[in-house]
């Protein structure tokens, strides 16, 4: 539990849009060293379907990558434990695996079409889109 003040749920700012997308990246990072190889061979030898069903499954190992480190891993990807950064729910735990996986399949569809950059930018509290269906919060970690 982060630091709560009694009664209220007073939780940090949120991290800036600069660290979270670097965390996003280092984290893409990690799984495009281990996702690109077996991609390109699916390209190179199966029938084209196929290898669109095998982008499918790459979206969906993708999801479960952030939704296992968020549930399992103290809200934390290896992106996020770089920048210092933590995931957490609205009481200032760590999410269930069920709304962390739900909150990653919108994360990045919403990354794929650009709002999530856009939802930080514009949000006044600087909260995004998914952060607020999901009732999470990311912020900078202190110590």
């Amino acid at each position: 539990m982060i630091g709560l003040v009694a009664a209220t749920e007073t939780l940090p700012r949120p991290a800036p849009l600069d660290a979270r997308f670097s965390a996003f990246l280092l984290d893409g990072l990690i799984l495009f060293v281990v996702a690109f190889p077996t991609w390109m061979w699916s390209f190179v030898t199966a029938p084209f379907d196929v290898a669109l069903w095998f982008l499918g499954i790459l979206d969906v190992a993708y999801s479960v990558y952030f939704a296992a480190f968020w549930s399992f891993g103290h809200g934390q990807t290896p992106g996020m434990r770089v920048r210092r950064l933590r995931l957490v729910d609205g009481n200032g735990r760590d999410l269930g695996f069920g709304r962390a996986l739900a909150r990653a399949a919108v994360l990045l569809f919403g990354m794929g079409l650009g709002i999530v950059p856009l939802s930080i930018l514009l949000d006044r509290d600087g909260v995004a889109i998914h952060d607020r269906l999901f009732g999470t919060r990311v912020f900078r970690m202190t110590t």
